[in-house]
């Protein structure tokens, strides 16, 4: 288990495999309406707590988020809040949240054709690198089945998984932030 605090409101944990057999959950299991999640859950920042020499507790308000990792076990993301950001925090969960499109290219030349043979119907685009591999997170602001048919064609992947938009978010080197589509074509 590996500790990582970037800032005083942020603290980082990097589980393997082995730290979660140990935890007795998988990432899969992992859901925080369970008790047995929750027991995770205050393990960890117990065990953070320590590391870090602070007093974290549980019940303070705060995002917990899961990423799986590629070789194995997960990374969870503890944001602490303040009563600020709390409030905004609960109104923003309340909004219905759009599903995202994660699309994986294995080279610039299918991303390019698929861009600028797009019509429309994404709200936002972002586009991630990692080892010469391209993913394009879309958010659709029509219907999603025509949009993932016209990246199907170009792309190697598909994947609405939250979660596999959250870790390219996390893990792959941010190339454009807002409007990829736009700035890919213009």
């Amino acid at each position: 288990m590996k500790i990582n605090s970037p800032a005083e409101d942020r603290i980082i944990v990097d589980l393997t495999d082995e730290d979660l057999r140990e935890l007795d959950i998988t990432y899969e299991d992992m859901d925080y309406s369970t008790i047995e999640t929750r027991r995770v859950i205050w393990t960890v920042l117990d065990a953070a707590g320590k590391a870090l020499g602070r007093d974290l507790d549980p019940s303070h308000r705060m995002v917990i988020e899961a990423s799986p990792k590629s070789a194995g076990g997960c990374v969870l993301c503890f944001t602490l809040l303040d009563e600020r950001r709390s409030r905004l925090c609960l109104r923003s969960t309340l909004r219905k949240q759009d599903q995202a499109l994660l699309c994986e290219f294995s080279s610039l030349d299918d991303l390019y054709r698929a861009a600028e043979s797009c019509t429309g119907g994404t709200a936002d685009s972002s586009l991630y690198e990692s080892e010469g591999k391209y993913r394009l997170i879309l958010t659709p602001q029509a219907e999603m089945a025509p949009i993932k048919s016209h990246f199907a064609e170009f792309s190697s992947s598909q994947s609405s998984d939250k979660a596999a938009c959250e870790f390219t978010k996390e893990h792959w080197r941010l190339l454009i932030g807002h409007n990829a589509l736009g700035v890919l074509t213009h």
